[in-house]
């Protein structure tokens, strides 16, 4: 698919154009932006809400309107205290305040209407000039972590009522063993304590996971780690497959080395999650935008569903290519919301200057006044009328340059991350290139390649770019196999002058 630059095409205010984006003429014209965009709201676990710059409601994502035991005709244009029922606002509204400041704000509250603890994110948006177009609320229950706190303090009886109060399966494993569980556990399994007491713990894991799962026990004992969260299969007593995410942390149980696992079942979630993730890969394009003089070979694997890391190459005519690729900051929703408003403002930047070094400096202006991110990239260009490769690095520093049937070299252009300084230089390599020469420009998640000189200097040499990408795919599989999930978002571009 070519990307022919076009004045008319996405703009920020596009992306952000509050309750009209979602509603309005904007669908058809950002169509795919709007379903990732829904995607992902519709598969975010925790709670997402959206209040418009009044600080009425605009919607729920399904969480939201599942809690609530609302419709999205009866939260719509409300207020926050209209949807639970009570007569005025908070003493000091929360969304008032981010609206207020315009910085993010995160709290902890507890919400009497639902006896639940909530860990509370507030998200504004902003359009070109600074004002408030929307806040994302996001609340995570953290109920469980408030009970959980005081526990292992309690005795066993003491600990296992309130275990029981746990919306979430809970059970402590001592010597690869079950010790101690509650009530969410043995639904969640199918089956009553008495038969899971004394089980051993890989009698309920799928095949995929006993092996991660051996290692993950081994390191918490060991390091005494207090959390460690991965997404696995559980095996019903019925012989039923549940997808879950368990999170393991150490504690002492009647002075022995212990496992506390938290288990929350995760196959909903996981299936809008997945169709979330097909919609972002559609929008990432993985074909070369001038396939008769360039070769584009792609690897994109996320460590978890829904990934922050991120590439795109445009076509600007038939001899000049832009393209970029990067990591945004944290994960979840609120990076994949970055990835693309950085979408929109990277189209912008293109329309302005074809120089990455002049790309980069508007990107970042761009990040700093809007985004509230750090984000990592490496901008480069491709002249294939002058034969010359033009890369600025901007917290993606390295890259690797092969001439044909020779050793690949490393190189290194600095720079900031795009969003830490208003007035960040930023290095740039120019390259000459000719045919059957080479470009490799990966995400953090492999920096491994850059150190591996048997790759640089023999690998590279023998193989194409399809079994370069091949083989970096097995040894993130390897690591899949391992440890049950990468540690990190991986993406690598592999180019080649035909």
């Amino acid at each position: 698919m070519n990307y022919e630059l076009k004045e008319s095409e996405l703009s920020l205010g596009g992306l952000i154009n509050g309750e009209k984006y979602f509603t309005e003429c904007e669908v058809s014209r950002n169509k795919y932006t709007l379903e990732l965009l829904e995607g992902v709201l519709r598969g975010i676990p925790d709670i997402i809400r959206v209040f418009s710059s009044d600080n009425t409601i605009l919607f729920f994502n399904e969480a939201g309107y599942k809690f609530y035991n609302k419709t999205r005709d009866e939260v719509r244009g409300k207020k926050c205290f209209e949807t639970l029922n009570r007569k005025r606002n908070c003493e000091s509204c929360d969304v008032q305040n981010t609206i207020r400041t315009k910085q993010m704000i995160r709290i902890e509250k507890y919400v009497p209407e639902f006896n639940r603890f909530m860990e509370c994110t507030y998200n504004p948006v902003l359009d070109d000039s600074g004002e408030i177009i929307f806040v994302v609320e996001q609340l995570k229950d953290i109920t469980e972590k408030k009970i959980m706190a005081n526990t292992v303090k309690e005795s066993e009886e003491r600990y296992r009522k309130i275990v029981n109060l746990s919306p979430e399966a809970i059970v402590i494993v001592v010597d690869n063993r079950i010790v101690l569980t509650n009530h969410q556990a043995c639904k969640l399994v199918g089956t009553d304590y008495s038969k899971i007491i004394g089980e051993s713990i890989y009698k309920y894991l799928g095949s995929e996971s006993i092996k991660p799962i051996r290692k993950k026990i081994k390191q918490i004992l060991e390091d005494k780690k207090t959390k460690s969260t991965s997404d696995h299969k559980i095996i019903r007593y019925d012989q039923s497959i549940v997808e879950v995410e368990i999170s393991a942390s150490y504690l002492t149980y009647k002075g022995r080395p212990a496992i506390q696992a938290v288990i929350r079942n995760i196959t909903e979630t996981k299936r809008a999650l997945n169709q979330a993730a097909k919609f972002q890969k559609k929008y990432i394009e993985s074909i070369s935008p001038i396939p008769e003089k360039i070769q584009m070979e792609t690897l994109y694997m996320p460590a978890r569903t829904v990934t922050g890391d991120f590439f795109k190459i445009y076509k600007v005519n038939e001899d000049l290519a832009i393209g970029i690729v990067g990591d945004v900051s944290g994960k979840g929703i609120t990076a994949a919301l970055s990835v693309l408003a950085f979408f929109v403002l990277f189209r912008e930047a293109i329309l302005i200057s074809y120089d990455p070094s002049k790309i980069v400096k508007i990107l970042n202006k761009k990040i700093v006044n809007y985004l509230d991110k750090y984000i990592a990239a490496c901008c480069f260009s491709l002249d294939l009328k002058r034969n010359e490769a033009i890369i600025a690095g901007a917290g993606i520093n390295q890259f690797m340059f092969q001439k044909s049937n020779c050793s690949a070299q490393e190189f290194i252009v600095k720079g900031p991350f795009l969003g830490m300084f208003e007035d960040g230089e930023f290095d740039e390599k120019v390259i000459s290139f000719e045919k059957g020469d080479r470009f490799y420009f990966p995400t953090d998640g492999l920096e491994f390649i850059f150190d591996d000189d048997e790759i640089k200097d023999n690998y590279l040499k023998k193989h194409t770019i399809i079994e370069f990408i091949d083989y970096v795919k097995n040894v993130l599989n390897g690591v899949i196999s391992d440890f049950g999930a990468l540690k990190d978002d991986s993406t690598l571009i592999a180019l080649e002058i035909k």
